[in-house]
């Protein structure tokens, strides 16, 4: 696959009410990446360059919400971050909420690529969770707590 090039991928399912339910890997990827920002090691973003912080969020602020309405451009804001951040976002103007979430995934991967390991070993612990009632669950955590203890 060349420089620049997206690949597409399908994700057919049934929704709740019945109708097809279809994801692109791009949306599949932004989920992913969510899922990293409110679960994931909470200091991995604090080295970041200051720029990176601010498109960050103003990738996932567009995505979101949308363009950045109008009072929030950064002018008014006393704090220095929080005015970046405000014009970065500012700055994307009419950019459709889909290629938001593609360039955050793609900023995100470029800053932090340690966070796709991250999910994969998440992902991989709930699925393990997912099949297993809640007494065997506290066990396992205590043996695997007491097993690192005793390796110590």
């Amino acid at each position: 696959m060349g420089e620049g090039k997206r690949r597409i991928i399908k994700i057919e399912g049934i929704s709740q009410s019945g109708a097809k339910n279809v994801k692109t890997w791009a949306e599949e990827e932004w989920e992913r990446a969510m899922l990293f920002l409110a679960k994931g090691p909470s200091a991995s973003l604090q080295f970041l360059p200051e720029e990176a912080k601010a498109l960050l969020y103003a990738y996932k602020a567009q995505a979101l919400d949308g363009p950045c309405p109008s009072g929030q451009d950064g002018s008014l804001a006393i704090d220095h971050a929080l005015r970046v951040k405000q014009e970065a976002w500012n700055a994307l103007g009419d950019m459709p909420r889909a290629q938001a979430k593609r360039e955050f995934t793609d900023l995100l991967t470029q800053v932090l690529p340690e966070w796709k390991n991250w999910y994969n070993s998440y992902a991989a612990k709930v699925q393990k969770d997912e099949y297993v009632d809640g007494a065997s669950k506290i066990l396992r955590e205590f043996f695997e707590r007491n097993a690192l203890r005793a390796n110590l």
